[in-house]
């Protein structure tokens, strides 16, 4: 047991895609404004306050687009549906508002504000405009503002007046909002200077457009960390590519900032044996990746496996090429998931209380000698704070506060640490992999993920061959595409891993750098980058098939085991979350079975799905073939309904009298009529389940890219099943 006091770093690693669709103009999306207001002033400003030494990532793109911002040089949908009264905007403004003003969190803030809950359930289900007067519009345009304010704008007295107003909000109300916004953005990257140069804050940055190195520099390296993984059809081998993102990003905060951060953190800290050297070029002194990391790379270089203990993950590591070191610290998964996933839910002092304690319990795993051991902690620092009271605020407080008072903690940053530390162990070999599932799965292997790489691919290679007939100037606008193409988060949202309710706007934006690539080089633009990437959708395999009819009792609730055993059901699977979250799915197995006219299905749950329903929740069963339906089921008067909707092109119709059962209790229990859905054992049923919260989608049954698919039974089906 240690005597000594343990050292802990923070790193908070900030991201957004380049929402742009050129190199300055439209944005396709407006995360980058909202969090900008929220999130890239407060972080900073409350190591400022506190005094607390932590370090702060940010993605060179993301700052391009805030100054992008700042300097009124981009603009989004989202926001210019803010900007004009009612009567000034037409009718996409208007349905955009509708639609995309309520996507804040909802028990944060439209359950506790009275006008903006009311307003919430006047756009229902409908989303219609013309629902909603001047007055209205207005309110909505103000309280979604307030919501993406942070704690530092929202404590300022005059927007607190505004929140406790509450309603009937006056246009100088939405211009005060407005001016504090624009002159909040125009602040952030000056205040991150003063800060950084005042030595009151530690920056260090990533890959320009936060591309996946390992796999810029050989698309085969994915397959070294996951040797079951399906490869793309094309390769991709560009590691001058890598170095170009690496170059533009310090370049850029030489530009912005004056200097050059000793340290980096690879795009979702993803690494490899071959990206050192480059990292080592660059002058990067020191870098970050995950702890499954560490164990895989312990376990190459000493040839045998080995289990993480305490000694050998709390310190960082050197990495000799040649007569150059680099230096490489290992990320605590479980400290750094509660923040990001679990404290938001507990007492802001509790938490700090036990990540303080959880720290003095590793402290008492090292051994007493004389090495000063360090936690390092990594995690997204912008998408946690929503569902956190006042925006984290209050937790973080709490906890800089309880680390820097405790007599055996040292809070320090990474840069620090390594000044007054040259006595680090050598890693022999980095293994591949990222801070997810120490793999590269994430962003490729699945259908679409390879689709994707393919066509950059392509796009890559064709431009390679093209290039030499093509001015400078040409030359430089197409890798801005290519970069952009090649960042992480196209690959994120693409296949099961992942889902956006933007994954058209992202398939989009993809598509539109590799489009620019062939229009620059004045070539015909492929037909297949028409196509989205993500039209590829494949059914997913039952864990079990049914094996012979069955005619259920519907109850809502689970009654024999026989009155199921006959039926085939799928396990729900794939990430949820920003990063990956622990919550639980919510329907985690749906069971079917069939009789010759009716097909039976079962939500099965971890929670009481009546209660589910009761507090606003719903299902949704999207029908893609025989017929396009949509099947929705909700609460209303505290009893299950359902309706059945026809899809044809963008006509949804009502259809009445269809004789479909639907029960709950506890679980869901249907029964659907095989002849309501045009169904037969010639063409079979496919579909996919959305599961929402108070109309925020928190599943999707199965991932993205996937549907289930039941084939309708005749009547020999029970012959061609026969069992003993």
């Amino acid at each position: 047991m240690s005597n000594k006091p343990i050292y802990v770093s923070f790193l908070w690693h900030m991201h957004q895609p380049w929402y742009i669709w050129d190199e300055e103009g439209e944005s396709a999306l407006p995360w980058v404004r909202l969090h900008a207001i929220k999130d890239y002033y407060d972080m900073p400003k409350l190591l400022d306050e506190t005094g607390f030494p932590a370090t702060i990532n940010y993605v060179p793109s993301l700052l391009k687009q805030i100054e992008l911002i700042s300097s009124g040089k981009t603009h989004d949908s989202f926001w210019e549906s803010i900007l004009p009264e009612m009567d000034e905007m037409d009718e996409s403004r208007m349905n955009m508002a509708v639609t995309h003003l309520f996507d804040v969190n909802f028990d944060r803030f439209i359950k506790n504000s009275p006008r903006y809950l009311e307003l919430y359930a006047k756009r229902g289900k409908s989303n219609d405009w013309r629902l909603f007067s001047v007055r209205d519009m207005r309110d909505l345009q103000v309280h979604f503002i307030l919501a993406w304010m942070g704690q530092s704008l929202r404590e300022l007295e005059k927007v607190k007046k505004l929140i406790i107003k509450d309603s009937d909000y006056t246009i100088n109300d939405k211009k005060l909002l407005l001016d504090l916004v624009h002159k909040r953005i125009s602040e952030i990257i000056p205040y991150i200077k003063k800060l950084w140069n005042d030595d009151k804050i530690a920056l260090t940055y990533s890959p320009y457009y936060h591309p996946i190195l390992p796999l810029l520099c050989d698309l085969t390296i994915a397959q070294r960390a996951n040797p079951i993984m399906n490869l793309p059809n094309e390769s991709y081998l560009y590691p001058s590519d890598a170095v170009r993102q690496i170059e533009m990003g310090g370049k850029y905060f030489k530009k912005l900032f004056g200097k050059i951060p000793a340290g980096l953190w690879p795009s979702e800290g993803s690494v490899a044996d071959e990206i050192l050297s480059i990292l080592i070029e660059s002058d990067t002194e020191y870098f970050f990746t995950d702890e499954d990391i560490l164990r895989k790379s312990l376990e190459i270089s000493l040839g045998e496996q080995i289990n993480l203990t305490p000694t050998k993950l709390y310190t960082p590591y050197q990495i000799f090429r040649g007569k150059r070191k680099i230096s490489v610290f290992f990320r605590d998964k479980k400290l750094s998931d509660k923040i990001g996933f679990v404290y938001h839910s507990w007492n802001p002092d509790d938490a700090a209380n036990d990540f303080v304690n959880s720290l003095m319990r590793i402290r008492d795993a090292l051994p007493n000698n004389k090495k000063d051991y360090i936690v390092s902690i990594m995690l997204d620092g912008e998408n946690a704070w929503e569902y956190y009271k006042n925006n984290g605020k209050p937790f973080i407080e709490a906890l800089y506060k309880k680390l820097i008072e405790h007599p055996d903690i040292v809070p320090i940053t990474f840069e620090k640490y390594l000044s007054s530390h040259d006595d680090l162990p050598i890693l022999d070999r980095l293994a591949a992999g990222s801070w997810i599932n120490g793999d590269f799965s994430t962003w490729c292997g699945c259908p679409e993920k390879n689709r994707a790489w393919e066509l950059l691919s392509n796009t890559r290679n064709n431009f390679q061959l093209n290039a030499d007939r093509l001015s400078p100037a040409i030359v430089e606008k197409i890798m801005h595409y290519i970069s952009v193409a090649e960042g992480s988060d196209w690959f994120w949202w693409f296949g099961e891993t992942n889902y956006t309710p933007y994954l058209e706007i992202f398939d989009s934006l993809f598509r539109h750098q590799l489009k620019q690539v062939y229009k620059l080089m004045d070539e015909t633009v492929p037909e297949q980058l028409e196509e989205p990437v993500h039209i590829i959708k494949h059914s997913i395999e039952p864990v079990r098939e049914p094996i012979q009819f069955m005619t259920p009792s519907l109850e809502g609730k689970a009654t024999t085991y026989f009155e199921w055993s006959s039926a085939g059901f799928f396990k729900a699977a794939g990430f949820r979350g920003t990063m990956y979250s622990s919550k639980s799915y919510i329907i985690y197995r749906l069971f079917f079975g069939f009789n010759l006219k009716n097909l039976y299905l079962r939500f099965d749950s971890k929670q009481n799905l009546n209660d589910f329903f009761k507090d606003g929740g719903n299902i949704s069963i999207e029908i893609l073939k025989p017929n396009r339906m949509e099947l929705n089921l909700f609460h209303k008067n505290d009893i299950l309904k359902w309706e059945l909707y026809k899809i044809d092109d963008n006509d949804k119709r009502l259809l009445n009298n269809s004789n479909i059962e639907a029960v709950c209790e506890q679980i869901v229990e249907m029964k659907i009529p095989f002849d309501i859905l045009g169904a037969n054992h010639d063409n079979s049923i496919q579909f996919i389940v959305y599961v929402k919260e108070d109309s925020l989608l928190e599943q999707r049954f199965p991932p993205g890219g996937q549907y289930m698919e039941i084939i309708p039974p005749d009547e020999d089906f029970e012959d061609s099943m026969w069992y003993v």
